[in-house]
């Protein structure tokens, strides 16, 4: 059992960095007194509360997408994909590593971008014009593919960047709160997935081998989605009321209660500056 938290913490680590994921697992296993049921049921419910927010940013997406298809960016954006009305989006699986950007987190170094990405993006139908869903923050993929000559519009749930619309940016969210609920879609969602690393030719097609997280972010993950589909019939209220109920968990968790919410934000990245400050202007759909 203990082997189990550990793994799991190892991989929310990568997401968040130790001070936040170390603070986040301990709370919840004294929470659940390491009971996996108890756990579970914890996702569940906290999937149910972030329900209307994410129908809310679907509906966001919907009503702001100019592309001729909406896709979405797995990992991050996955709470997205349990609603009926992405039924029709296109799933892609792109991270920093497979487009060849590092990450300060995970520790996954500098590397061009993997050969076979171009065209994977091609079988998917992205070539053309289309909306890049995603959790955000700064945008470092959505600058790597616009330099390959691929043509999208981003849209995400928060941005850090100027040039790129966020959902709880345009609701007016401060950029801390915009910062404490990304991040804990991180926490409350827990990937399924181990983060996709390569692309391979399988017969004439381009394919992304996926392999499952360590256990308990299979499981967890998966009840947290449950949670989310079903509350699919319920329709939200105004996306500001649901971002505050979402920021009194926040203020619990402060106070040293396990709700599911961070209480602080993982590390500022060290090259926001650098980066936004080259950001090249003509790439600009706020």
């Amino acid at each position: 059992m203990e082997r189990q938290w550990g793994s799991y913490r190892k991989t929310l680590t990568k997401e968040l960095g130790a001070p936040v994921a170390s603070a986040f697992v301990e709370s919840l296993y004294r929470e659940s007194n390491g009971s996996l049921e108890k756990a579970s049921q914890f996702f569940y419910q906290l999937g149910r509360t972030w329900a209307p927010l994410m129908k809310l940013w679907g509906y966001w997406i919907q009503g702001k997408a100019t592309g001729s298809d909406i896709a979405l960016i797995l990992r991050d954006a996955k709470p997205l994909e349990v609603l009926s009305l992405t039924k029709d989006w296109k799933k892609l699986y792109l991270n920093r590593k497979n487009c060849g950007i590092p990450d300060e987190l995970s520790g996954d170094g500098d590397s061009d971008h993997h050969p076979l990405l171009k065209r994977y993006l091609h079988e998917q139908g992205c070539m053309d014009y289309f909306t890049f869903v995603d959790s955000g923050c700064y945008g470092t993929i959505v600058l790597e593919l616009h330099q390959m000559g691929i043509s999208f519009q981003p849209l995400f749930f928060f941005s850090k960047n100027p040039y790129i619309p966020g959902f709880l940016n345009e609701i007016g969210i401060s950029e801390k709160e915009g910062e404490i609920l990304n991040d804990s879609l991180e926490c409350a969602f827990p990937n399924v997935y181990q983060r996709p690393t390569t692309f391979i030719e399988k017969g004439e097609s381009v394919h992304v081998p996926l392999e499952l997280a360590d256990s308990l972010s299979v499981l967890f993950g998966m009840a947290a989605l449950w949670g989310v589909h079903s509350q699919e019939h319920k329709e939200p209220t105004h996306p500001v009321t649901e971002v505050r109920k979402l920021l009194l968990l926040s203020r619990k968790a402060k106070r040293g209660e396990c709700t599911g919410i961070l209480h602080s934000a993982s590390p500022e990245w060290s090259k926001k500056e650098e980066f936004l400050t080259s950001w090249p202007k003509h790439l600009c759909w706020t």
